[in-house]
């Protein structure tokens, strides 16, 4: 069998099959969100499908932010629906009120970085995000 040495040779690129569906989520946020960040989302966001508890939260967290045209048509609605799944993903044992919630800092700087880490904003103001809060 002779082969033609100056013909391109490709190597078909194997589509790598999800093992569950936060794999099939990872892959579809991966795809849009910022390279630079992705150490980022592993250690805060994708670690913890380990952990049976944070299941759950994470996924419809997950299934939020991969939500892309959603968070450019209906943007302030898209914030204030990944606020909800942030609180309920890191207040686990629903100890803040949503008021509360609202308030806290540490959940606001994670809100913050919500969007940096997954859609690589990093233009949001404080009165953005205090808009988008005082609606819910």
């Amino acid at each position: 069998m002779l082969t033609d040495i100056f013909s391109p040779v490709k190597k078909r690129k194997r589509g790598r099959k999800a093992k569950d569906e936060f794999d099939a989520l990872t892959h579809i946020i991966d795809k849009s969100a910022p390279r630079e960040h992705q150490g980022e989302r592993e250690i805060y966001y994708y670690n913890y499908k380990m952990m049976a508890q944070y299941r759950g939260p994470l996924l419809q967290l997950l299934e939020t932010l991969a939500q892309t045209g959603r968070q450019k048509t209906e943007p302030d609605a898209h914030a204030r629906e990944l606020f909800i799944k942030l609180k309920a993903f890191y207040d686990i044992k629903d100890r803040l009120s949503m008021s509360e919630a609202v308030e806290d800092i540490n959940l606001k700087k994670r809100f913050r970085d919500l969007f940096r880490f997954f859609y690589g904003r990093k233009d949001l103001s404080g009165d953005t995000i205090r808009d988008w809060l005082t609606q819910i």
